[in-house]
């Protein structure tokens, strides 16, 4: 028994590790920061987001969903869909496979449904935290706290609406699709080091995070400062969904954007 108790307590010391998931009975599978990892609390963080953002968009667009979202990774997901003959559904289906994919994982995982209240209330507050980082740059790198702030137009209600989508369906194809994908590639199917592997996906995660904004899928003119402060940024949440989970990186990232626009909309 004792030695049971000891080998669970060695994997939970790896949390960060997605190959290593902690066993549904574990107690230090229910302590916050490797509760933050795990797909089911972090569905249920981001859940009221694609809830608002979706029926912002809907009202917004007059009952159109989808239809003019502005957002380059919904876009891609669209369109994949659409190709595969499901275009009635398309503007849906960001949403759902965000919702699929992170409890297909909880399911698969077998991880425990239990959940504290507080661990989702503390997530909101890490996340606040972790915008920090955000803005230190982006004044280093500006000399002004919002230059190089998406140009969006319209006024705030619009703008915190699709600045939402933004932070959760780009942490979508960007971190949790693409990061997870080039995991699976090099470490489980090359057998390359883990390690190297990581690397690799953080840098190029964030690479095409940072060009996704400009010509041809983004509409935003390509600046270098603009593009270097978006591929910090790209790794800066590449790592932040690594170590601390899907739900911290897409907090931090919606939380981010919100305060950017809510803060241009004041001093306009």
């Amino acid at each position: 028994m004792g030695r049971k108790q000891t080998g669970r307590a060695k994997g939970a010391s790896d949390g960060a590790d997605a190959g290593r998931p902690l066993l549904p009975d574990s107690l230090l599978g229910l302590q916050y920061s490797y509760a933050t990892l795990r797909p089911w609390p972090n569905l249920l963080f981001v859940l009221p987001m694609i809830a608002v953002f979706e029926w912002g968009i809907y009202r917004t667009q007059n009952g159109t969903p989808g239809a003019a979202s502005q957002l380059v990774s919904a876009y891609l997901i669209e369109r994949i869909v659409i190709w595969l003959g499901a275009g009635r559904f398309g503007y849906i289906f960001p949403a759902l496979a965000l919702v699929a994919i992170l409890l297909a994982s909880h399911l698969v995982a077998r991880h425990p449904w239990r959940i504290n209240p507080l661990v989702l209330v503390t997530m909101i507050g890490e996340s606040l935290v972790c915008t920090i980082p955000l803005f230190a740059f982006n004044r280093v790198l500006h000399q002004a706290l919002l230059a190089g702030a998406p140009q969006w137009h319209g006024g705030w209600g619009p703008q915190a609406i699709r600045s939402l989508g933004a932070g959760l369906y780009e942490e979508l194809v960007f971190r949790l699709i693409c990061i997870t994908a080039l995991d699976i590639l090099l470490v489980n199917i090359i057998r390359a080091p883990r390690s190297a592997s990581r690397l690799f996906a953080i840098l190029l995660s964030a690479a095409l995070f940072a060009g996704q904004h400009h010509p041809p899928l983004g509409a935003d003119p390509f600046v270098l400062g603009d593009f270097l402060f978006r591929t910090v940024a790209g790794i800066y949440l590449a790592i932040l969904f690594l170590y601390r989970g899907f739900g911290i990186a897409a907090g931090c990232h919606v939380f981010y954007n919100v305060i950017v626009v809510t803060v241009t909309s004041l001093r306009v």
